[in-house]
C-alpha cells in the first residue's frame, strides 16, 4: 500500500445484514392475515346472500299470501254462516228465516250447501247448492267477493199457496243476495195439492236488470211434449200474472189426446183463476175461448165460452181415435165417421169444492152447423128404400146439403142431440152420444119426405168412434 492513499485496504471476509422480524412485524403479520381472512369470509357471505335472496323473498310473499287468505276464509266463513245467512235473510224478506247448517264443498265443483232452510215457519227447502265461479277467482283478492253462479234448489214437494208465497218474496230476495248470482232454479219440484200442476217442474227464476227476480218460468217435459208457464208479479201481491205454451201436451181437463200447441194468458190468486184469451191448435184447426174460475161460499165454479170457425171434423176424429190406415194415405178421410167443417161457438160451466172438480164437472154446450157434411158408414138413401130389409146397412156413403147439432160435452162423453140433416129429400134427425172410451149408442129417423110413400125408418147407431156400426 503506498503511503497517503485514502482506498480501505481490502479484507479477505464480507459482513452480510439479516432481518430478524421484532415484535411489531409479528403483529403487523398477524394483522395482515386477519384482515385477508375477514375478506374472503365477507365474499363467502355475499355470495350465499345472493343465492338464497330469491328464495327467501318468495317464501315471505307466500307467508303474506297465506295469511291475507287466511283471514279472508275466516271472513267468509262468518259471513256465510247459517246464523249470518239467517239473519240476512230474513232482515232483506221481513219474515223469519232459518238455515240449519251451511258448508263449503269442492268436489265436483265448488259450492255452498245450505240445508234445511225455513221459511216463515210455513215451508222447508231440504237443500240448497250455490256454485261458484272460478274463471275470475282473482276478484275474491280484490274485495270484489266471490263469483257465484246458479243457485240449485233440490227436490222439493210445496203446495200452490207455497209457492205463491215464495213468489210474493222475489221482490224481496233481490237485495239480499250478491248481485252475480243471477238465477234460481228448483230442478225437481212437485205440487202436492193440484193434480192438474203435480209436475215434477223445472222452474227458473232470473234476475233482469234492476227489476230483480221479476221473471219466473215453470216448465216440465213428458217425451216430446212440453208445458211451460212464464209467471210474473203483478201490482197486487195476491194475484200473479202467467202466460202458458203446450206442445204435443195432453191437458188435465178437455180433449183426450195431445194438443198440437196451446196459448193461453192469465192472472191468478188463492181464490180466483181467469184465463183472459187462450188457443187449442192442431190438425183439426185451431179452438179458442176464456175461462173464467172463482172461490166463492167454499165452493169453486168455472166458467167460459169456446169458439171455432171451420173445423176438420175428420182430422179430429183421427185425433180422437186414430185410424189404422197409413198417415199417406190420400183415401184416410173415408174411413172416418164423420167428414166436412164445424162451425160453433158456446158456453162451459162447472162448480165443486175444489177447482179441479169443478173442471171435471164441467159441461160443455154448443150449437154446431156443419159445411159439407159426409156420413161414412152408411148410405142413408139406400136404406130408407129397403125398409122391410133385415139385414145390416152398414156401408156406404151418405152425403149431405147440411148437417147442424147440439153438442153437450162433459166428463162422462159427449152427446149430439137435436141432430138435424138433409140430403135433398131426405131429412135425418136423432141422437148420439158417445162415451169416455169412445163407445157409440144412439137412433137415427131417416124420412124421403113426399117422393116415396113409405114410411121413416130408424137407424141405430153402435159400435166406437173408430169401427161405428148401424143396424136396424
Amino acid at each position: 500500500m503506498s503511503y497517503g492513499s485514502t482506498e480501505v485496504p481490502a479484507t479477505a471476509f464480507a459482513i452480510t445484514t439479516v432481518n430478524v422480524p421484532d415484535r411489531l412485524d409479528l403483529r403487523d403479520m398477524d394483522d395482515r392475515k386477519q384482515l385477508e381472512d375477514d375478506t374472503r369470509q365477507r365474499r363467502f357471505d355475499l355470495s350465499a346472500f345472493r343465492a338464497w335472496a330469491p328464495r327467501l323473498f318468495f317464501i315471505a310473499v307466500l307467508a303474506v299470501i297465506v295469511f291475507v287468505l287466511l283471514e279472508a276464509l275466516e271472513t267468509w266463513r262468518t259471513a256465510l254462516s247459517a246464523q249470518q245467512l239467517s239473519q240476512r235473510l230474513s232482515s232483506a224478506l221481513g219474515v223469519p228465516v232459518q238455515i240449519e247448517t251451511s258448508q263449503f264443498a269442492i268436489n265436483p265443483s265448488p259450492r255452498l250447501l245450505l240445508t234445511k232452510v225455513s221459511v216463515d215457519h210455513n215451508l222447508v227447502l231440504s237443500d240448497i247448492s250455490i256454485n261458484v265461479g272460478t274463471r275470475h277467482i282473482a276478484q275474491v283478492f280484490q274485495g270484489h267477493g266471490w263469483n257465484w253462479g246458479e243457485a240449485i234448489v233440490g227436490p222439493t214437494s210445496l203446495t200452490l199457496e207455497q209457492c205463491r208465497t215464495l213468489l210474493n218474496l222475489l221482490p224481496k230476495l233481490n237485495s239480499a243476495l250478491p248481485k252475480s248470482l243471477s238465477n234460481f232454479r228448483f230442478d225437481r219440484l212437485t205440487i202436492a195439492d193440484q193434480p192438474w200442476l203435480t209436475g215434477p217442474w223445472q222452474i227458473d227464476m232470473s234476475r233482469e236488470g234492476g227489476a230483480g227476480f221479476a221473471s219466473v218460468s215453470a216448465e216440465q217435459r213428458n217425451g216430446s211434449g212440453l208445458l211451460r208457464f212464464d209467471v210474473k208479479p203483478t201490482a197486487d201481491p195476491a194475484v200473479v200474472g202467467f202466460q202458458m205454451e203446450g206442445r204435443n201436451w195432453t191437458l188435465p181437463f178437455g180433449p183426450s189426446f195431445p194438443i198440437e200447441e196451446a196459448v193461453a194468458t192469465g192472472q191468478a190468486s188463492s181464490a180466483h183463476v181467469e184465463l183472459s184469451e187462450f188457443s187449442l191448435g192442431g190438425p183439426f184447426g185451431a179452438v179458442k175461448g176464456s175461462l173464467s174460475a172463482g172461490l166463492e161460499a167454499a165452493a169453486w165454479s168455472l166458467t167460459g165460452y169456446v169458439e171455432a170457425e171451420g173445423l176438420d171434423l175428420a182430422a179430429l176424429v183421427r185425433q180422437l181415435a186414430p185410424s189404422p190406415a197409413s198417415p199417406d194415405d190420400a183415401n184416410q178421410d173415408s174411413s172416418t165417421l164423420l167428414q166436412g167443417n164445424a162451425s160453433f161457438t158456446g158456453k162451459f160451466e162447472g162448480k165443486g169444492a175444489t177447482l179441479t172438480e169443478a173442471a171435471g164437472a164441467a159441461v160443455f154446450l154448443a150449437p154446431v152447423e156443419v159445411r159439407w157434411p159426409v156420413l161414412n158408414g152408411i148410405n142413408l138413401g139406400f136404406a130408407a128404400t129397403r125398409p122391410g130389409s133385415t139385414g145390416g146397412t152398414s156401408g156406404g156413403t151418405t152425403r149431405f146439403s147440411s148437417l147442424s147439432a147440439v153438442v153437450v160435452a162433459g166428463g162422462d162423453g159427449i152427446s149430439f142431440r137435436d141432430i138435424r140433416a138433409h140430403a135433398g129429400a131426405l131429412a135425418a134427425s136423432g141422437q148420439v152420444n158417445m162415451s169416455a172410451d169412445h163407445s157409440l149408442s144412439g137412433l137415427l129417423h131417416v124420412d124421403l119426405g113426399s117422393t116415396r110413400v113409405l114410411a121413416p125408418i130408424r137407424v141405430a147407431v153402435r159400435g166406437t168412434l173408430a169401427h161405428p156400426q148401424f143396424g136396424r
